[in-house]
């Protein structure tokens, strides 16, 4: 049994939809005993909603970069939360510097704060926007920050990793910065189903473009896509052209 963890925001889908090449080739990888599931920066909420709207079956689910867990029939197995204290603070600083706005996860859903209207918000434009956060305290799964500087992103990043460190890590994505709880990533929420379920390690796969898969390309058999960053084709032992093609290597 082969088990494919795939990163989906540019990996599986790059386009509007899920292509319907790569939902065949997930249906015969199932189908031949093998496991498939997504791992990703986004809450249970949101890619609970594009597996459907896309018809896409797996069997696994990890949401918020790893803190967030469901099995296939969306039964939770995990939710890690941050320090409320350090989230507030966390919090705190995004507001100081030049982003559109931020998320909050509570493990499922997601809430949206504006910080700066005159910034476009490219990330999280289409989602509806909350008034309040203090409900929140002590159920904030995962931050995400929506910006549009790569730069200022790889700056929010480096602060929250190296004055929050012993709270949280912060990952560059694209288009924000996701900060989940200290100890979080798509590496670790593939490793706890493992020790869960009793995978061997060699029979896992992990597919991934950003730099918040890193993590994982480099824990288990990893790969990518042409039109990742060098930096994550360094990481990869075999680079693809989408999913479907790397389902048919890995029957090969």
């Amino acid at each position: 049994m082969k088990i494919l963890a795939s990163d989906y925001d540019g990996t599986l889908r790059v386009n509007e939809k899920v292509e319907s090449y790569d939902l065949d080739m997930i249906h015969k990888h199932r189908a031949a005993g093998n496991l498939f599931g997504l791992v990703t920066g986004r809450s249970m909420e949101s890619i609970k909603a594009e597996i459907e709207g896309n018809g896409i079956e797996v069997d696994f689910v990890i949401a918020n970069n790893g803190g967030v867990i469901y099995d296939k029939q969306f039964q939770k197995l995990r939710c890690i939360y941050m320090d409320t204290q350090a989230a507030q603070e966390i919090i705190a600083y995004i507001k100081s510097e030049e982003c559109a706005s931020y998320v909050i996860n509570d493990g499922y859903h997601r809430h949206k704060y504006i910080v700066n209207e005159a910034i476009e918000d490219v990330k999280y434009g289409n989602i509806p926007t909350h008034a309040k956060d203090e409900v929140y305290q002590g159920m904030i799964a995962q931050l995400v920050v929506s910006l549009q500087d790569d730069s200022l992103a790889h700056t929010i990043a480096a602060y929250i990793n190296q004055r929050f460190a012993a709270y949280a890590v912060a990952y560059v994505n694209v288009n924000c910065v996701d900060i989940v709880p200290v100890g979080i990533s798509k590496a670790d929420g593939i490793t706890y189903l493992k020790e869960r379920y009793g995978w061997e390690k060699e029979n896992i796969y992990v597919i991934g473009d950003s730099y918040n898969d890193l993590p994982m390309l480099n824990a288990f058999h990893g790969f990518t896509l042409f039109h990742a960053k060098d930096e994550i084709k360094a990481n990869a032992e075999a680079v693809f052209a989408q999913v479907g093609d790397c389902i048919k290597a890995l029957q090969a």
